[in-house]
């Protein structure tokens, strides 16, 4: 028996199963993309120096942080077997697990904003802006190809638009490969400020620039597993 916080994400994902085996991935996509989104007002937050609106955020991550796992919860237990799966079930949990992991890392990113302001030299700051676009960037071409994938392997077409859903994948690698090529700029430039941030200020930033980078890399990792999906099929 569930509570009352499980009954919406439950109903909402036997409709969605009654449609089709993939919308309920694109219900989590969207928390998950939400999540995501906070994060980014977080740091915005953090750079302002503004702890109050940063901590407030927190507490808005996590909430949302949480509504995505119920969604994937409910993805979970309501699954069909996979004799009913277009798809391996295997894969699709995998792919599940990699998106979920996006939100998981998004709320550890804001979570060590919370916990210690430090402050920056402009250049830290603009590096770390940088990044933490590059992120967003990473995590909303995912969703886009997850959406578009998705439609795509409900369709009973989908040799005809392998083409299109592996170029939407080549996209969040290649963005991804941005987010790794400002990392370095960023741990670069944070080292370069060491004596203005202190040695505590410097762990603390690599631990935010680190997290940030989960965050695409599980971006990546579910889109990978979405390019497994439509190449078994």
């Amino acid at each position: 028996m569930y509570d009352d916080n499980m009954a919406d994400p439950i109903r909402t994902i036997l409709n969605l199963f009654a449609r089709s085996p993939f919308k309920p991935l694109d219900e989590h996509a969207e928390k998950v993309k939400l999540t995501v989104l906070k994060m980014d007002e977080a740091v915005r937050a953090y750079v302002e120096e503004d702890k109050a609106k940063v901590e407030a955020l927190y507490r808005q991550i996590s909430e949302l942080e949480h509504e995505a796992d119920k969604v994937k919860h409910a993805i979970r237990e309501h699954m069909p077997s996979s004799v009913l799966m277009p798809v391996d079930r295997a894969d699709m949990l995998s792919y599940l697990k990699q998106q979920d992991d996006v939100a998981n890392s998004a709320e550890m990113v804001a979570q060590l904003l919370e916990i210690k302001m430090v402050p920056m030299p402009r250049a830290v700051k603009d590096v770390l802006l940088k990044m933490d676009g590059e992120v967003l960037v990473t995590v909303e071409e995912h969703v886009a190809a997850s959406n578009k994938i998705i439609e795509i392997l409900d369709s009973s077409s989908v040799s005809k638009h392998m083409a299109e859903a592996q170029g939407l994948i080549d996209r969040v690698d290649s963005q991804k490969h941005n987010v790794d090529v400002t990392r370095l700029e960023a741990m670069q430039t944070v080292y370069a400020h060491e004596k203005e941030l202190g040695p505590v200020g410097v762990y603390h930033l690599l631990a935010v620039i680190r997290d940030l980078g989960w965050v695409a890399e599980h971006a990546e990792s579910a889109s990978n597993r979405l390019r497994l999906m439509i190449a078994k099929r």
